[in-house]
């Protein structure tokens, strides 16, 4: 089987999991904070902080949900740019420029998410214990390993992206002398 045909393949696979990734995605996250007194709990994010299911209102909810969209549009505007990247893998456009950009984008924005990761664990402590009794309120900052290994794969892929975008270049500039 010709390489062209396995990457053509694999990056429609890679499109339709990008894809399934916006859609679902938001819909999960919405219906997280629907569902929040069963399904807020159990989110990993918030498993550390003492909320209070009876004094978190609707107001703390609203809240909650926006600061926890703010990643969530980072990563999906990263992952659009990464569909769009498999799309041009599968046409069999590989070395191009815009298929390092679109790589770019994507780790730039896993890059920004992970960074943001604990000071968004922080707004969402504070705004779903605001409203908890004096003593009872909390803002949690916290990183883990898994984002360590985020950001080595966010700073892997930027590498990546910059040497495809300087090879293109080169290649244009050779191509310019012939």
């Amino acid at each position: 089987m010709n390489h062209l045909v396995r990457i053509g393949r694999i990056s429609r696979l890679m499109q339709i999991a990008c894809t399934l990734y916006l859609v679902l995605a938001p819909v999960m996250l919405l219906v997280i904070w629907l569902s929040f007194e069963t399904l807020g709990p159990r989110w990993q994010t918030l498993q550390q902080l003492p909320i209070r299911p009876e004094y978190v209102g609707t107001l703390n909810l609203v809240l909650g949900a926006m600061v926890s969209a703010l990643p969530l549009g980072l990563m999906m505007w990263g992952v659009w740019h990464l569909r769009m990247l498999f799309g041009q893998f599968r046409r069999g456009e590989i070395f191009n420029d815009r298929a390092a950009a679109n790589l770019l984008v994507f780790a730039r924005m896993l890059f920004i998410t992970v960074l943001i990761s604990p000071l968004i664990s922080a707004l969402l402590s504070l705004v779903l214990t605001m409203s908890n009794p004096p003593g009872q309120r909390a803002i949690t900052l916290s990183t883990g390993s898994n984002d360590l290994g985020q950001l080595f794969i966010a700073g892997l892929l930027l590498a990546v992206a910059w040497v495809l975008r300087e090879g293109h270049r080169i290649q244009s500039e050779n191509e310019a002398f012939v």
